[in-house]
């Protein structure tokens, strides 16, 4: 990979720890777009100069359809905020990951980011893995409960929620 000088500092090392996680996935020709991008369909990748880091991304949940009301728009961005609130999503393992409410695609996304200066292929590999895993235990059992309790329709846990314990004790 040649480097062009007005690629922003860091950007040839996060694309190499992007490439060789997408090799891993049977992507061998994986390039970043203009804007530091790349998605391979529920996860991807952001180099992000201001935090010196790759930001790695897992889909989680979609959130209002094209053409909503407004209201319904409101509902689903209470939710956004409330997955990063301490005492509500906080409450759910992140995996020391945090969520992005992206309202042009709009949806949900699990995101961690990788810093560029201790991050090796062994660590982004097994980040991403946990972070993968983890984004499907929000799908399919966390994302609606964290809903619920935004909204006044569930309690919250008592005390924190890890990823193995059972449902019937939160």
């Amino acid at each position: 990979m040649a480097t062009n000088s007005a690629m922003p500092p860091g950007r040839d090392r996060a694309e190499a720890l992007m490439q060789f996680y997408a090799r891993k996935e049977n992507r061998y020709d994986a390039a970043f777009d203009a804007n530091g991008d790349i998605s391979f369909g529920e996860f991807g990748f952001r180099h992000e100069p201001e935090k010196d880091a790759l930001v790695g991304r897992v889909f989680v949940a979609k959130a209002w359809r094209d053409g909503a009301p407004e209201a319904q728009i409101d509902a689903f961005m209470k939710v956004g905020r409330a997955l990063n609130d301490p005492a509500i999503g906080g409450l759910f393992d992140q995996g020391g990951g945090y969520f992005h409410l992206d309202p042009d695609k709009r949806m949900y996304f699990l995101k961690k980011d990788f810093p560029l200066a201790t991050t090796t292929r062994e660590i982004l590999d097994e980040g991403m893995e946990k972070l993968r895993d983890l984004a499907a235990t929000w799908t399919t059992r966390w994302f609606a409960r964290v809903a619920d309790i935004t909204h006044g329709r569930a309690l919250p846990p008592l005390r924190p929620v890890k990823q193995d314990d059972p449902d019937d004790t939160i």
